[in-house]
Formats: structure tokens, C-alpha cells, sequence
């Protein structure tokens, strides 16, 4: 795949040096990036669970906020994008090719997707192409991978991405089809998407004591669509909706059985004035692949600006149930993000507030534990103060307040401070006792030493243990940002993040050589730096 991208990207290049029609773009969002970081400064390597290596380029500065799932957006890279569009009146055909490139640990390029599409656009009614008011559609194919085809604006609570197919059993990417119309008033979106998925065959193989389940590659399907409406102006609702075939279960207890799942996303955002943006933060050039603050200028052309936004995401899917024997159950989960903006002149302030249910961090696993349901004894409570949230809010917190403002300098030149803070309460698991059979003397001490789980994302080797009879606490994150501009094309942004995080736990020997569980440093200072030149 990686030699056939190069071989495109060759050919495509070539193509887009040669003479061309009119009314067409050869370079789209080509990016070229620099990246130098240090995780944690306060931490030698091999002092932490996960290692600290130092300050080196090509680093990440990553933080106890990026609490998203990881993807090959959360790396530094460079990117390449040709592009060509034709018109012919009222179609206009356009392809482009889409690449990342990022270096291996042997100093080779890894060439990974980043969005190749083929469109079709088409106009609807008289008037010249490029008339205002023209209504349309484009009939979008993602030949590689249609990750970016997803159900919901946030992109912390969006889903149906490439990874709602799981991964462990996934064969390749996700390709994809998309059909949306603009008409004004009302926009909307209809998405297909499939994918190869090893499941078990009905043939058993002659294998005596050992695997006698033939696993085979299946076309698994997913569908979503969408509706915006703007009833009044400034004032948009939306609502999308999706069904995906996730394989079957690779439990022995309920192997192959079905993993279907669904759900949907309403949004409703109000937007007043001018633009507002979104924060400064070195995240927004490692997470989000659709838009980067290096191409994000600051619109003063009116004085301030508004926006505020609600969206709610409710996902269900079937896995097996560990309370019936031999069965399976819906596990049904939610999100919610709350987001504010605020502009006066060049002076922006800016609140995100996001939770998430547990199972829905997990959702793309699927399940907190792979292709199960949590059991009905599981306890996700909070502690330590927090005990006054409801069951349906236990959950994974987070908020951040955030301010910067914009000083030009001169010609292109601009300078851009940013200052943020945030709290994170994690969303936590631990086995609970109930129905369980504990006997002996000792039984209550027993069952002080069960030990709660932080679920950091979805990846269990960020997750930590906590030492015996002790619940989870807040965690207090600062950022310091710095952008320096020369003109829309070029940008350093430099970062200082500070978090307590004390929820960190490492197993130590104490004084007689016994392996002992026990809260770590929680103090963590990163540094950071992205250089980017967009053309």
C-alpha cells in the first residue's frame, strides 16, 4: 500500500507540473512540519510506565488533556496534497490525492493516507457557476479511507470513523462513498462505508488441541447520513445517524455471534457577529485531521464574534452478556460536549466542556473488555468529592477555559499568546463485590483490596491501576501557547503544559524486596514546538 501511494503521488506530480486548464488548484493544504518535544522534563527515560525519552525532534508534546482516541492524525507530519478540479457548467469533476508523511525509526518515510478522494459536483437552477445562490451536491468517493466521513461536529464525541470497525480483526482501511446536496435552509448527507473483517467460518478444522476455528475475511457494511437546518439565521440544528456491522464476537462463549451497532448525534449552535476560531493549542495540529490553526487567520473584519454550541451522541452495540452464559446484551452509551466562543477585535475567549460515558471512550474497542459488556456488578462511581454525581454521569470529565489575543506586528507578520486551564476528572472501573464469593476471615479486608482502573483512551497501556482502597482524583492542566506568524503560510507555535496528575501509579519493591503498587509523581511539565509551512 505504502509503494503504491509513492507510485501515485509520482505520477500525480508529474501531472500537476504539466500545463493545465483553466479554473483549477494543483496544490491544496501542502504542508511541511517541524516538530520538537519533550513529554515530561521533570522524569529521566525509563523513570515511567509509559518512557520519557527527552527533548528530541519529531517529538509529540503530549499532555494528560489529549484524551482522544490515538490515530495517525496524532502524529507530527508533513503533508501532501495535489488536487484538480474541471468545469463543465453544472458538473464539475475533481480528484485529489491526499498523503501524510512521517519517519520511521529507521529514518524512512511511512506513507499513510490522509484523505484521497474522486467528486463530482453539480449545480442545480440557472445563473453562473459561481453565483451565490446556486444549490448543488457532490458525490464524494474515498478510494483508501474514509475516516474523515464521521457522525457529529465535536470532533472529541464524533464516531463512525474508519475505527468503528475494529481494528484487531480489521484487514486494511475503510473505503467509502458520500452523496450531499445543499439547498440553502437545508443540507444533508447519505455515506456508505465497508470493510474486511476475520471472523470465524462454519468449518472446523481437524486441529486436535488446538485452534479448530477457521477464520475468514468478511465484507462488513456501515451507513450514515446527516440533516442541517437553519430555521433562523445564525441558529443551526443538526442530526445524523449511523448502523455499522462491527464482525462477530471472537469470545469463545458466544464466538461468532453478531456485533452490530448504532446510534446518533444532535447538535444545535448558535452563531452571532464575526468569526471566532478555535483556541491556540498544539492539539489542534495533531488531532483534528480536517482543519489545523496554522490556516485558521483571524477574521477581524467585524468586531466580535459568538458562537455556542450543545451536541449529544447516544452509540449502542451488542456484546456478550458476562451476567447470561453464552448470550449477548446492548450496551448503550453517551456523550455530550457544551462549547463557547467568545471575540472582541483580536481578544478571544473560549470554554469546551466534553464527558463521556466509559463504554463510549471504548465504543471502537468494542467494550472496556474486548467484545464484552460490562457486567452488572461494575462499579464506575467516582470518589474522593465527586461521589454526589448520578450513575448516568460517571463518566469521563473534562473542561477548559481559554484565552488569547492577536498582536500584528508589522506587514505579516502577527504574534499570538494564549493561556488555558483545565480540569479532567477520568472515567474509572472497578469489579464490584456484589455477588461475588468471598469467604474466610478475612473478607472485608478482601474487598478494600480490589483496585480501581483510570481509563486513559482506549489503549489499556495508558490506563493506571490504583493502589488498593484508593479512588481516582482531579487532574489540574495549565498551558502556556505562543504563535508567530509570517503571513496565512507560515506559523511556529510554541507550547509549556503543566499537569497534576495524581492518578499515576507504578509498581515499586519496598524494603523487603516485595513488588508494591503505589501512587507516583504526579507533576508533569512538557515543552513543545511546530514549525509549519502551508502552500
Amino acid at each position: 500500500m505504502e509503494k503504491r501511494l509513492l507510485t501515485v503521488a509520482a505520477v500525480l506530480l508529474a501531472v500537476a507540473l504539466s500545463p493545465a486548464p483553466a479554473w483549477c488548484q494543483l496544490f491544496d493544504e501542502t504542508k511541511i512540519s517541524f516538530s520538537l518535544a519533550d513529554d515530561n522534563v521533570l522524569r529521566d527515560p525509563g523513570e515511567t510506565k509509559i518512557n520519557s525519552p527527552g527533548l528530541y525532534f519529531g517529538g509529540q508534546a503530549k499532555s494528560p488533556a489529549d484524551r482522544t482516541e490515538p490515530s495517525v492524525y496524532s502524529q507530527p507530519a508533513s503533508r501532501l496534497h495535489v488536487f484538480k478540479r474541471l468545469d463543465f457548467g453544472t458538473l464539475s469533476p475533481e480528484g485529489g490525492l491526499k498523503v501524510r508523511f512521517r519517519p520511521d525509526e529507521n529514518g524512512n518515510y511511512i506513507i499513510t493516507d490522509d484523505g484521497t478522494y474522486l467528486a463530482l459536483n453539480f449545480l442545480f437552477g440557472s445563473g453562473a457557476p459561481e453565483a451565490s445562490d446556486r444549490k448543488g451536491g457532490r458525490f464524494l468517493l474515498n478510494p483508501v479511507d474514509s475516516d474523515r466521513i464521521r457522525i457529529g461536529t465535536h470532533y472529541d464525541i464524533s464516531w463512525g470513523g474508519s475505527n468503528a470497525f475494529p481494528k484487531n480483526f480489521r484487514k486494511g482501511l475503510v473505503p467509502g462513498a458520500s452523496l450531499s446536496f445543499d439547498l440553502g435552509l437545508v443540507d444533508f448527507f447519505v455515506a456508505a462505508k465497508t470493510a474486511l473483517i476475520r471472523s470465524p467460518s462454519e468449518t472446523i478444522l481437524d486441529n486436535p488441541g488446538g485452534n479448530t476455528n477457521q477464520f475468514v475475511e468478511r465484507t462488513n457494511y456501515g451507513a450514515l447520513g446527516g440533516i442541517d437546518v437553519e430555521p433562523l439565521k445564525g441558529l443551526k440544528l443538526s442530526l445524523g445517524g449511523g448502523y455499522f456491522e462491527k464482525g462477530t464476537s471472537a469470545r469463545p462463549n458466544t464466538l461468532g455471534m453478531p456485533i452490530d451497532a448504532g446510534g446518533g448525534s444532535a447538535r444545535i449552535a448558535y452563531h452571532l457577529g464575526g468569526d471566532v476560531g478555535r483556541r491556540l493549542d498544539l492539539r489542534l495540529y495533531m488531532q483534528d485531521p480536517e482543519k489545523y490553526g496554522i490556516n485558521d487567520p483571524l477574521d477581524t473584519s467585524r468586531y466580535m464574534g459568538l458562537a455556542l454550541a450543545f451536541e449529544f451522541a447516544f452509540v449502542d452495540q451488542v456484546l456478550e452478556d458476562l451476567d447470561r452464559f453464552g448470550s449477548t446484551r446492548h450496551e448503550q452509551s453517551k456523550a455530550f460536549a457544551l462549547t463557547a466562543g467568545f471575540r472582541f477585535e483580536k481578544l478571544r475567549l473560549h470554554f469546551d466542556m466534553v464527558y463521556r460515558d466509559l463504554t463510549y471512550i471504548t465504543f471502537n474497542v468494542p467494550g472496556f473488555m474486548p467484545y464484552q459488556a460490562l457486567p452488572g456488578n461494575a462499579d464506575l462511581s467516582h470518589g474522593n468529592g465527586f461521589s454526589f454525581l448520578p450513575e448516568a454521569l460517571s463518566g469521563e470529565w473534562f473542561s477548559v477555559l481559554a484565552a488569547d489575543y492577536h498582536f500584528k506586528l508589522g506587514g505579516q507578520m502577527g504574534l499570538s499568546p494564549a493561556l488555558s486551564g483545565g480540569l479532567l476528572l477520568p472515567a474509572t472501573y472497578k469489579p464490584g463485590a456484589e455477588g461475588l464469593t468471598i469467604e474466610g476471615p478475612f473478607v472485608e479486608e478482601q474487598v478494600k483490596g480490589i483496585q480501581k482502573v483510570v481509563v486513559r483512551g482506549t489503549r489499556q497501556g495508558d490506563w493506571d491501576i490504583l493502589p488498593a482502597g484508593e479512588d481516582e482524583m482531579p487532574v489540574f492542566i495549565g498551558k502556556f501557547d505562543l504563535k508567530f506568524n509570517v503571513g496565512p503560510n507560515y506559523a511556529v507555535v510554541g507550547e509549556v503544559s503543566y499537569a497534576n496528575d495524581p492518578n499515576y501509579a507504578q509498581v515499586f519493591m519496598d524494603e523487603q524486596g516485595h513488588a508494591i503498587r503505589e501512587f507516583d509523581n504526579p507533576h508533569v511539565l512538557g515543552l513543545g514546538l511546530i514549525a509549519e509551512m502551508a502552500f
